[in-house]
């Protein structure tokens, strides 16, 4: 049994359906729009090109590294035809991981007409391995902004080469999941003067500006964000001018990054964190485009990969469909799926 709640298009007053839904009812997407293969099996016959240098800049220990990312193709192309990007950002708190823990999930958006592009990111900052909040805070912020920084690199890189690439720049999506999920729905609102209110311009002197890692000076619009156990260190940053369509997936009892308002690790040593909750209400008070997907007791990591790959495929798409409604609604449980 699952419950889906569906939210109202303005505000963030929900109009409770308690239904018991079959799995089959939900596991298809049938919205029309130009992108045709908005849902189909996960296969392998789409090209990978890997190891793609988008950029350099200095780690936290003072060596420089040079950034990659890879970039996964729609397999049955056609022939002159753009596809919608997504840049996939990896967890691991901003001290481990890689672009290559993201091969299933890339394969899976490719596959559904995606040109899918995970980066690995300059990671490390000092966090005890035997007491979780005995950490340096001020190195922690630091690391979120390198990632910042490049993300926007590998963004303006794959602008610069979208013909080489197939993309089609209009429609740019950002997705990422934990350290991957707090980069991505920040990096829309993450102004240089946001970066210097946020974490002091001492810090940001340090590191350098939010444009660094590449020359390249390519513009891009982000048109909606896949956040998986991500947060925001601070509400405001999101208006109602400038407030971005987001699919959200997390469960309630995350102790890493917050589903409601709490601090990373739930240790106050750590900074505030707005997670799904407050985001997704604020979202949907402005009448901007969200879908929230929610695991009751849910700790940090929840649903498979094809039920977000679907969902969020379905998201991006309706996003994209030309008169059509964007997909909107709260729901609770892995058989309650926002995929129309």
């Amino acid at each position: 049994m699952s419950i889906q709640i569906m939210s109202m298009k303005t505000g963030s007053i929900y109009t409770i359906l308690i239904a018991i839904i079959s799995l089959a009812l939900f596991n298809s997407c049938s919205k029309s729009n130009s992108y045709n293969n908005i849902v189909t099996p996960p296969n392998t016959s789409g090209d990978v090109i890997t190891n793609l240098s988008y950029g350099s800049n200095i780690d936290w220990k003072g060596q420089t590294e040079d950034l990659k990312l890879d970039v996964y193709l729609p397999p049955n192309r056609v022939a002159g035809a753009k596809y919608p990007l997504i840049l996939w950002v990896h967890g691991g708190g901003f001290l481990v991981g890689d672009k290559e823990s993201a091969k299933t999930f890339s394969s899976d958006m490719a596959a559904r007409g995606f040109v899918t592009a995970p980066i690995d990111y300059r990671l490390g900052w000092t966090k005890s391995e035997t007491n979780t909040c005995d950490g340096d805070s001020v190195q922690a912020k630091e690391a979120f902004y390198r990632a910042q920084q490049d993300a926007r690199a590998a963004l303006r890189y794959l602008v610069a080469n979208a013909d080489k690439y197939s993309i089609d720049t209009n429609w740019i999506f950002i997705g990422g999941a934990s350290a991957g999920g707090v980069t991505s729905l920040n990096l829309p609102y993450f102004t240089q003067e946001v970066a210097d209110s946020y974490l002091g311009t001492a810090l940001t002197s340090k590191l350098g500006p939010l444009n660094a890692d590449n020359s390249l000076t390519n513009s891009f619009t982000i048109k909606g964000i896949m956040s998986m156990w991500g947060a925001v260190g601070d509400l405001g940053i999101i208006t109602r001018q400038n407030a971005v369509p987001t699919i959200f997936f997390h469960g309630t009892a995350d102790a890493v990054v917050p589903f409601d308002i709490d601090h990373f690790y739930l240790c106050d040593s750590y900074p505030l964190a707005y997670g799904t909750k407050p985001v997704y209400d604020l979202l949907t008070s402005f009448g901007t485009p969200a879908v929230a997907h929610v695991e009751p007791g849910g700790g940090h990591g929840v649903f498979t990969d094809d039920f977000r790959a679907d969902n969020s495929a379905c998201f991006l798409n309706s996003l994209m469909a030309d008169g059509k409604e964007p997909e909107r609604g709260y729901y609770i449980g892995d058989n309650a799926s926002s995929c129309r």
